[in-house]
């Protein structure tokens, strides 16, 4: 998700979107080809709730037109239709595979609490009140032994914040509570990313700027986790094939 700075938000955010012909396949492998909440053997309570959190969060953006087709490919309408279906398929088929295959941090704990984990898109922020700051995860993901917050971007173009990866390292840890915690990164591409207005840095570097600019903010040192233990990272292109190879 774009990086809004610490500004408290008063949204509680979701959403259900396109992913084109792996979507389409994902509803037909929970529904036997009906696609209808009552087919995918869903609680339609919860999509309406996502949806409510999408068009909540798509009106803060102030720009409708640019969803006239659908959304596609936007990140949060990406996000949300690819991770809303994730969470109604067979786990360890669909999501469990995908968390396995991530490249950095291997989320372990998760995978293997998959079946029993909570999928919540859109969120609404998370915070830390000690260090002062906030970020909305795309995603988050319970279990009783782990903890995942999702940053989800956009497939072209993306940017990170400059301390954006620093804060969310930051709040991946503080909220795990004890838990094992993953940041997890959905990219359009592999990294470096790309940091706003400054160019490309590997993960690692990129949190290392993130403190440095939290910490010149607040005039005072911020410990921030190692990213090597937390960071993991896949790609659209890698959920696609890897939901593809489950059908």
């Amino acid at each position: 998700m774009a990086d809004r700075g610490d500004q408290p938000s008063d949204r509680n955010t979701l959403a259900v979107p396109p992913f084109g012909r792996q979507y389409r396949g994902i509803v037909r492998a929970r529904s036997g080809g009906e696609q209808t909440p009552r087919g995918l053997g869903i609680s339609v309570s919860a999509v309406v709730s996502a949806l409510r959190r999408l068009l909540d969060e798509l009106s803060w953006e102030g720009n409708a037109r640019k969803y006239r087709d659908g959304g596609l490919g936007l990140e949060n309408v990406l996000t949300t239709e690819v991770f809303q279906g994730l969470d109604f398929l067979p786990r360890q088929a669909f999501l469990g595979r995908v968390l396995a295959t991530t490249s950095g941090a291997r989320p372990d704990a998760a995978v293997h609490e998959v079946e029993e984990a909570a999928v919540d898109v859109l969120p609404g922020d998370l915070t830390h009140p000690l260090v002062g700051i906030r970020a909305q995860p795309d995603v988050r993901i319970d279990s009783p032994g782990a903890f995942v917050f999702v940053e989800a971007k956009r497939p072209r173009s993306p940017t990170f914040g400059s301390d954006q990866l620093a804060k969310e390292l930051i709040l991946t840890v503080e909220h795990a509570r004890g838990r094992r915690p993953t940041l997890l990164l959905v990219l359009g591409t592999p990294p470096p990313v790309r940091v706003r207005g400054h160019g490309l840095f590997s993960i690692e570097d990129a949190v290392q700027l993130g403190q440095e600019s939290l910490a010149m903010k607040r005039q005072r040192p911020v410990d921030v986790p190692d990213p090597t233990e937390i960071v993991a990272w896949t790609t659209w292109a890698d959920i696609a094939a890897h939901v593809d190879a489950a059908l």
